[in-house]
């Protein structure tokens, strides 16, 4: 009779397997796996996940343990330079006094000098154009004022340039063209200097030279200089057809500036003859100074203008849209859309001088005063000024 052949297990198979609690046993290890993998890529994986993303280096050396983590400090509000100016806090109804000089209609043509508004005055002609006939003398410290009676042949005196011993000013006829003379403080006796038989050129005074631009012919101009006591005259520069024969020089009394025929900005200080070229990198017209700063327009006195300051790191634009410009001690003062505003270029901060529902025309500015032309009813001139510290 045949056996059958009988197999026996070899323990493979066996064990847990051969219990009926097999599977469930399968399923709680495969949730361990899984549970352990999540939570190795929520203790490592993650985190530096999140501080590649942030640029934090996973190199970084972490703070040790027992140690205080150091707090970030707390970010301080940046302090706002403007509330450091009386003009932060300034009523402008009561810092802003008009000039009045009851014999006459009108003032232009204002220059600061020692603490003193000086500026022509005059009525309407019969021709209906206006005449300064006068040269006042205003004390804004009690608003008063004195008067000079000045050399004149034409129409008009215009554009006083004034130092301790002389007042050189253009002798203007209506229609332009005239004198330039020089008055001399110390013995009253006027000069003149040079007949002009076209345009008006402004003078400037550096000690005892008077320097002026003048139009000489058809397409050419002259940058003349004049030693008062000597009065040798010569010419600095020629310009034959320049359009930079329109901007004025100035002078901040010891310095001339002006515009080279290559439209350049030049300062020269004629007594001792240094001269040297300012790069500006930009078109540059009627350039104005004082002892401490100096600027001028990147264009002939339109919307399209730019008022720029020169500095050592070079120049920097202050404003857009400026028709016309002056400086003062700490500041300067410009005009655009028929409001003025004052710029220091200590810290930067620019304000608005013009009352709000009022239109301004700047006339001038110089020490620590600012003057203008109230326009805003066109009936009358009403001229202020004010003080800018």
């Amino acid at each position: 009779m045949k056996r059958e052949r009988q197999y026996r297990g070899t323990g493979v198979g066996g064990g847990l397997n051969k219990l009926r609690v097999a599977p469930y046993l399968q399923i709680l290890a495969g949730l361990a796996i899984i549970a352990g993998t999540v939570w190795l890529l929520y203790r490592f994986v993650y985190p530096l996940s999140c501080n590649l993303a942030q640029g934090i280096s996973p190199f970084a050396t972490p703070t040790p343990i027992g140690a205080t983590p150091s707090p970030s400090p707390s970010p301080s509000p940046t302090p706002d330079p403007a509330k450091d100016h009386p003009l932060y806090t300034a009523d402008l109804t009561a810092v802003q006094h008009e000039i009045v000089v009851p014999e006459f209609q009108y003032i232009g043509d204002p220059v600061v000098y020692k603490g003193k508004i000086w500026f022509v005055a005059g009525n309407y002609a019969t021709d209906g154009m206006a005449s300064f006939t006068r040269l006042a003398v205003f004390d804004p410290s009690d608003d008063s004022h004195t008067f000079l009676t000045l050399p004149k042949q034409y129409k008009s005196i215009r554009f006083p340039a004034v130092n301790d011993r002389w007042i050189v000013y253009l002798d203007a006829t209506a229609s332009g063209g005239g004198r330039i003379v020089a008055y001399d403080r110390s013995t009253a006796q006027a000069t003149v200097l040079k007949t002009v038989h076209v345009g008006m050129p402004k003078p400037v005074l550096i000690g005892n030279v008077a320097v002026w631009l003048e139009r000489t012919g058809q397409s050419r101009d002259k940058l003349f200089a004049c030693d008062l006591v000597t009065l040798e005259s010569v010419a600095l520069e020629l310009y034959d057809n320049s359009e930079y024969a329109l901007s004025d020089p100035c002078s901040d009394g010891e310095t001339l500036y002006y515009v080279a025929p290559d439209g350049r900005l030049t300062a020269w200080k004629l007594e001792t003859n240094e001269k040297r070229v300012i790069e500006t990198g930009t078109y540059v017209h009627d350039p104005k100074c004082s002892g401490k700063y100096l600027a001028y327009l990147s264009g002939n006195h339109g919307e399209d203008c730019d008022l720029m300051l020169v500095t050592e790191d070079g120049v920097k634009t202050v404003a857009s849209g400026v028709i016309d410009f002056w400086i003062g001690d700490t500041f300067l003062a410009f005009n655009r859309y028929e409001r003025n505003y004052v710029f220091f270029p200590e810290d930067g901060t620019t304000f608005c001088t013009t009352r709000r529902d009022e239109l301004a025309m700047l006339l001038g500015a110089g020490e620590k005063y600012l003057i203008w032309m109230d326009v805003t009813w066109r009936d009358k001139d009403i001229s202020e000024y004010m003080v800018i510290e």
